[in-house]
């Protein structure tokens, strides 16, 4: 009667192998087990059949006992308390409507990236609001065209030929300093008598535009000399500034080398031909570069006393005569308004005035026909 007890109860030792080879299972697998696809675990019916169903014997009894106290020591220190519930081979999914820890996982992610992009893009709008129009200087390097400094910066080369006054843009020097503004527009230097609305309607942009790119708190105090950046203005200045139109034609877009009375014109003068226009001025006055180019000519020559020549390119030279003092050499690049020399009564001269010439191809024409207003 014993031994049928006994084998009636001996797959328990079955159970106990089956239940610590789950368990070991479990804990092992759990991060490879989601809820979406619960596991089954099945019973080998073939295996079963061959095995005597009888009881278990005290000593089984008591060795499943120790067994088991064992196998939840093992579960413990393997972390299986924060594993899916077991019932027999079978791992419970989580309820409807209930949130996975891969799921929180994910969208812990998500809000953390949110988090980070909201964090980034705040700076960057505030940095957007706080930008303002800036001038820098590049110095050009051997190799560099008027394109890969304008990419450098993100502007157009319009931009760049405004800002420098640029006839010639195939013309460009190692070591050249160029003014380069960081947004595209003009830059323009303010002159006695000018005011915003003035300088707005000369490029043909809202004074609002100016005030606000330059943050002008008193838009009517401007001072001469002041250097405003003019915002969209690139076309019109490079349009303004360019001396030899597309046609091939000379354009008015030469600044006087000094601002005064007109003592004598181009033409026709006591039985001789004056090639260029006289500017009365006192000894010493500034006398400033009409465009930007390359002196080619600095000191005496006969008649013309104190002479200074800058060639702009395009076949296109300016000449400034009966100078008391010369401050550039040749081979000088200069600047559209820069000072080249003071103005005299040296060489051929009836009273201390500039005298003004600008030829092309050679020719000398009127320069009141090509002055800027």
């Amino acid at each position: 009667m014993g031994d049928n007890r006994t084998s009636r109860w001996r797959p328990g030792w079955t159970l106990l192998i089956l239940m610590l080879f789950v368990a070991l299972t479990v804990s092992d697998e759990t991060s490879r087990l989601t809820s979406d696809h619960p596991v089954q675990f099945t019973w080998n019916q073939s295996l079963l059949a061959g095995i005597d169903q009888g009881g278990p014997d005290p000593e089984d009894l008591q060795f499943a006992s120790l067994l088991s106290d064992d196998i939840q020591g093992l579960m413990s220190s393997a972390g299986a308390a924060g594993a899916p519930s077991v019932s027999l081979g079978e791992i419970v999914p989580s309820l409807d409507g209930e949130t996975t820890e891969e799921e929180l996982t994910e969208e812990a992610v998500m809000v953390a990236a949110a988090a980070e992009a909201d964090g980034e893009e705040q700076p960057a709008a505030q940095s957007t609001e706080q930008k303002k129009p800036t001038v820098l200087t590049h110095v050009v390097a051997r190799g560099q065209t008027l394109w890969d400094i304008a990419k450098l910066y993100g502007i157009s080369t319009d931009t760049i030929v405004a800002a420098n006054g640029i006839s010639d843009p195939q013309r460009l020097q190692v070591g050249q300093k160029l003014t380069v503004l960081t947004v595209d527009g003009a830059l323009h230097t303010v002159k006695s008598g000018e005011s915003v609305w003035s300088i707005a309607r000369a490029y043909q942009v809202k004074t609002q535009d100016i005030v606000e790119a330059n943050d002008l708190k008193d838009p009517s105090a401007l001072r001469v000399g002041q250097q405003l950046v003019i915002p969209g203005a690139q076309a019109v200045a490079a349009q303004r500034y360019q001396l030899v139109g597309a046609n091939g034609q000379l354009r008015r877009a030469f600044d006087w080398p000094a601002r005064a009375r007109i003592s004598s014109r181009f033409g026709a003068r006591w039985g001789s031909m004056h090639y260029g226009l006289d500017i009365a001025v006192p000894v010493g006055t500034p006398v400033r570069a009409a465009a930007d180019g390359r002196v080619t000519w600095s000191g005496p020559r006969g008649s013309y006393g104190n002479l200074v020549i800058i060639d702009h390119g395009q076949k296109v030279e300016t000449r400034y005569a009966h100078n008391s003092r010369l401050v550039v050499k040749a081979g000088d690049t200069v600047k559209r308004g820069q000072i080249i020399a003071y103005s005299g009564n040296t060489g051929r001269s009836t009273g201390p005035h500039v005298h003004f010439e600008i030829r092309y191809r050679g020719t000398p024409v009127d320069p009141e026909k090509y002055l800027l207003p």
